[in-house]
Formats: structure tokens, C-alpha cells, sequence
């Protein structure tokens, strides 16, 4: 099953990192693929964590229009990458896979001369559910195949009927068989293809004052990470590409650009291990309304190596402090002094989120000073 297979009415829809928790359905997939014309059949596969469907249309120039249109797309932002074959079938027949979920739709007819000619032509574009089996939740191609074989030796003579099923339900098990291998291998392939371009882009790697920051929490902002950065190398300003997840920051020279990049490169930054490679670029500047240019306090801090006790002064209600902390990560230890409070936090992870967060953070109308130890 290949993108190279002559067009068909049926499309196999071959759909990967869906969310196992989704709730793939027949009449999900009908309002998705009716816009490109009538359905006729739908019949949903469920193999491990690759899901597959198929859709049939009544006529074939609106399956290659839905392939066209739908190929390489996800049915919902939770992910469901779409790969989408002509399918080999002659047919989907929906007997043939006795409890499975299929569907089968037909355009509703009316008399044509009851109805003005507008009306009468909406209704006859508006399929129909005539048919629905609701069995939870999908069985497996296999143990299909053993039930109809069980069945036929029962009998005291073969049923022709269940050998044209049985011989038509090896046929569609071989083929998703065949494509499912095929879907594996091409992932596997993609797999190297992206580990071979990570180490191209390592290879060519010249050392530069500007970072480029990828796989950033969703929840960091472009202030928490120029908090962060700004602690182990004079940060100038950055660049925030907030859809993708990633940031240039732009440094005072390529020394302190370094210095960062041997700190904080494949460290956990929040949940995600943020990646950090030097970048070529002649100046920051917001090229779209989607990136965020920002400029912060440009405080000039001793670059110190990283250490999961802070020391925090400044105000005069330093048990405040400890709050705001716990809030922000966990801690292991607290020692009070006189001007000043000395948190250890659990690691130097939980560390760096407090630093993120409150570093020069103003509280009662004064900052706080925050350094590490």
C-alpha cells in the first residue's frame, strides 16, 4: 500500500500520535471528510498505537480531492497525523468484519417534484445515518479470522457465503498488514533522518554571542528565560518564538555566549531538557506578530557555576520569601539569618525555576536580591 497504488474510492487513513484517550469515531470522521463529497462507508481499525480507517466515497474524484487536501494534516490539535492511501479494496464490505465498528451512509432521496428544485438538491448532498453498530471497543483482525473459521468447522457443510467472507477478511488483513510494516519502516526512517540532521547541525556549529534555545516549556515566558540566562552571561535581549517553542538570545560577546551554552545546554528546564546551539544571525528583530523581542534589566550578575542553594535579601519579611519559593519549587532546606534567608532547593532544577521566576522580583515596593551559593 503506497502513494504509487492507482486511485480509489476507498481511502485508507493510516493515523499516528493520536492521543490514546481520543475519542476516535465513525461520525468524527464523517464531518471531517464530507466537505469533499458523499460518504458512502466508514470502518475504523484500531492496531496498537496506530489507528486506521477507512473511507469510502460514492464517487472517486472526491476521494482524490480528500486526499489531496488531507494528506499529512491532523484531525484534532491533540496530534492524529494523517497518512492517506488509495486503497486496494474493490469494496468495503462491512460484513466481513462483523463486530467492528462500521457505518454505512447513503444521500437521503425525496420526491423531486414535492420540493423546489433548491431544496430538493440540499437534501439529496445531505448523507444520512442508516446504520450504525455500537460495539466497545474494536477487536482485534485476528481473533475475527479464528470466530468465522470456528464457525465454518461447525457446520456440517461449508456456507459459501462465510468462505467468500472468510477469504475477503484474509485479503484486508494482509493488506493492513503489508502497510502497517510499511508505516514502520518509513517511521523508523524519519527517525534517522532527524538523528543524522541533529548531528549535521552539531558538526556545524561556530561559536557565535547568539543562542538558540529549542524544546522550551509551554509555560515558560520570555522574562523567565532572560531571567535565567541572564545569570551565567551578560543577556543583551531575545527573541521569542512562543508557537515553536524556541528563543535567540543575543549576548554581550561570544564568550559569555559559550559560558551559558556549557551551563544550561540538555538541562531540565521545567519539564522539557531544553537544547542549546550556537546560532548565525546578523541582528534580533521580531519578524512576525507570533515572536516577542524582549529587553530586560541587563543587570550584570557574577557568572557563578550552578548550585541549588540561594540566598535571598533585600526585604524585611524574609519569611514572605520561603512562601513565594514554595510555590515556585521544592525545597530541602531553609536557614534564617540575620539580613538574609538561605534556601537549598531539592536540586538545581527547582532551582533554576526560582531563579526564573523571582529573580530581581519587586515585593512591598522593593526587589529582591537573589544569588547563588
Amino acid at each position: 500500500m503506497n502513494s504509487r497504488d492507482p486511485p480509489s474510492k476507498i481511502l485508507l487513513l493510516i493515523i499516528t500520535y493520536l492521543p490514546p484517550s481520543f475519542p476516535l469515531t465513525n461520525d468524527y470522521l464523517f464531518e471531517t471528510f464530507k466537505q469533499y463529497g458523499e460518504i458512502k462507508k466508514i470502518l475504523i481499525f484500531e492496531r496498537g498505537k496506530t489507528n486506521k480507517a477507512f473511507i469510502e466515497y460514492y464517487d472517486i474524484k472526491h476521494a482524490i480531492q480528500a486526499r489531496r487536501d488531507m494528506m499529512g494534516k491532523s484531525i484534532t490539535i491533540q496530534g492524529g497525523r494523517l497518512l492517506i492511501h488509495f486503497s486496494r479494496l474493490k469494496q468495503l464490505n462491512l460484513e466481513v468484519v462483523d463486530h467492528t465498528r462500521g457505518t454505512q451512509y447513503q444521500p437521503h432521496e425525496v420526491e423531486t417534484q414535492a420540493q423546489p428544485e433548491r431544496q430538493v438538491q440540499n437534501l439529496q448532498n445531505t448523507p444520512i445515518l442508516i446504520q450504525e453498530e455500537i460495539k466497545p471497543p474494536l477487536i482485534d483482525l485476528t481473533q475475527v479470522l479464528q470466530l468465522q473459521a470456528v464457525d465454518v468447522s461447525h457446520g456440517s457443510e461449508e456456507s459459501p457465503t462465510k468462505a467468500i467472507m472468510e477469504t475477503q477478511l484474509k485479503q484486508l488483513e494482509r493488506i493492513l498488514d503489508e502497510d502497517y510494516a510499511n508505516e514502520v519502516a518509513r517511521s523508523n526512517l524519519t527517525q534517522v533522518d532527524e538523528q543524522q540532521q541533529v548531528i549535521n547541525e552539531l558538526l556545524a556549529q561556530k561559536p557565535s554571542k547568539y543562542l538558540k534555545v529549542q524544546n522550551i516549556d509551554e509555560r515558560v515566558t520570555a522574562k523567565m528565560l532572560y531571567n535565567m540566562f541572564n545569570r551565567f552571561g551578560h543577556l543583551n535581549a531575545l527573541l521569542f518564538q512562543k508557537k515553536d517553542n524556541i528563543a535567540i538570545l543575543q549576548f554581550t560577546n561570544i564568550d559569555h555566549a559559550t559560558i551559558a551554552k556549557e551551563l544550561l545546554n540538555n538541562i531540565m528546564f521545567f519539564s522539557r531538557e531544553i537544547r542549546i546551539l550556537f546560532h548565525q544571525i546578523d541582528n534580533l528583530e521580531a519578524s512576525n506578530p507570533n515572536e516577542e523581542y524582549y529587553v530586560g534589566s541587563q543587570t550584570k550578575f557574577k557568572i557563578v557555576p550552578l548550585s541549588k542553594v540561594l540566598v535571598f535579601s533585600g526585604i524585611s519579611d524574609l519569611l514572605d520569601i520561603q512562601d513565594m519559593v514554595k510555590l515556585v519549587g521544592k525545597i530541602q532546606e531553609i536557614k534564617l539569618e540575620q539580613y538574609s534567608i538561605q534556601i537549598t532547593m531539592l536540586d538545581i532544577y527547582e532551582a533554576l525555576k526560582v531563579i526564573s521566576v523571582l529573580s530581581e522580583y519587586e515585593y512591598k515596593g522593593n526587589k529582591i536580591n537573589l544569588i547563588l551559593k
